[in-house]
């Protein structure tokens, strides 16, 4: 019989090389399923003047930094972006055309899709909306990489600080769910977007109500997802599994329920636009009726190829926006009719 001594050096060989041989097999396995090891993407983004577009706040995380910016993509695609004081988008030239003397206001929240990322100002929708409705002032909230608690907070300081508008639009999409809550996809998105920063996120108290709260959202990877796609595929696995246990689409749910009691409270009326096209758009669609609050469907297939910007970035192109004012017009000129009676 062999050796004790022998046993041990047989299965300090034998067990190495069956973990190689595992992990060999599995890392395969996994790139044919099509994963691969995790990469923070550095995009190719110049930024003139000053190289940033974003500053730190206390209360959203960050911020967009006021000024006018040429963003290059690629080092060939240009677009042109103008951020006020408060950190909205310009939706119109400084002068405001030609009808003079304060305007009731049409407010929009949303991401990055309805800030208007890559593309310059005159060409996204809530700029189109602005020359559509003169007699109102379009105010643009929405920041890139924004999300459903970001609106919330936005809302509530805005009916703070100004005279409340005649209509609040929030612009939704299923996408926008996770961000609300502090789960690993929203911190691994930040780690390729921004980096550590201190973030607001949202979970629900016993009864219902949105507790707000603030977490630096770093995000620990499982190891070697850098070199890895068999372990980049089990983070996958997990953070999915994960996501499930935030139940972000109720909690977002429950952002929405405040902001359509806000805007009640204040005399003004929410109405919600959608992005998306899916079951889950379609039980928000069902949640906001139950509220009495107004849906309309802003749904553009950004796989067609006119309606991104594509191969420079995957956001909607000026095509889309303006897809997005004509599916927003009509509706909005039905739900403002009385005014111009009145």
């Amino acid at each position: 019989m062999p050796s004790r001594r022998k046993k041990l050096r047989f299965y300090s060989i034998y067990v190495p090389v069956l973990l190689i041989f595992f992990f060999a097999v599995a890392e395969i396995l996994a790139r044919v399923a099509g994963y691969q090891p995790w990469v923070i993407k550095t995009n190719n983004i110049k930024v003139e003047p000053g190289g940033r577009l974003f500053e730190k706040d206390a209360t959203l995380g960050y911020r967009a930094l006021p000024g006018q910016f040429k963003i290059t993509l690629g080092g060939a695609y240009v677009f042109t972006i103008t951020n006020l004081s408060d950190a909205s988008r310009a939706t119109h030239p400084p002068d405001n055309g030609n009808i003079p003397g304060p305007k009731q206001g049409l407010w929009i929240f949303g991401d990055s899709v309805t800030y208007g990322w890559s593309v310059s100002d005159q060409e996204t929708f809530p700029w189109l909306l602005q020359e559509d409705f003169r007699n109102y002032e379009v105010v643009n909230f929405a920041t890139t990489g924004y999300g459903t608690l970001h609106s919330l907070i936005q809302l509530r300081a805005a009916l703070q600080q100004r005279k409340p508008p005649r209509l609040v639009i929030f612009v939704y999409a299923s996408w926008l769910d996770f961000r609300a809550t502090p789960n690993r996809r929203r911190k691994k998105m930040f780690a390729s977007f921004m980096g550590p920063v201190n973030h607001p996120y949202a979970s629900l108290t016993g009864d219902g109500k949105i507790d707000i709260s603030q977490d630096p959202l770093q995000y620990r990877a499982f190891p070697l997802v850098r070199y890895s796609a068999f372990m980049n595929m089990l983070d996958e696995i997990y953070t999915k599994f994960e996501e499930g246990s935030f139940d972000s689409h109720r909690v977002t749910k429950a952002i929405v329920k405040e902001m359509a009691e806000l805007c009640r409270s204040n005399g003004t009326e929410l109405v919600v636009g959608n992005l998306t096209s899916n079951p889950t758009t379609d039980d928000m669609n069902n949640y906001c009726r139950s509220l009495g609050v107004k849906t309309v469907d802003m749904f553009v297939d950004l796989g067609i190829q006119e309606n991104s910007n594509q191969p420079y970035d995957i956001h909607p192109s000026a095509i889309a926006h303006r897809k997005y004012e004509q599916k927003l017009k009509p509706f909005l000129q039905d739900l403002l009719a009385n005014d111009r009676q009145n």
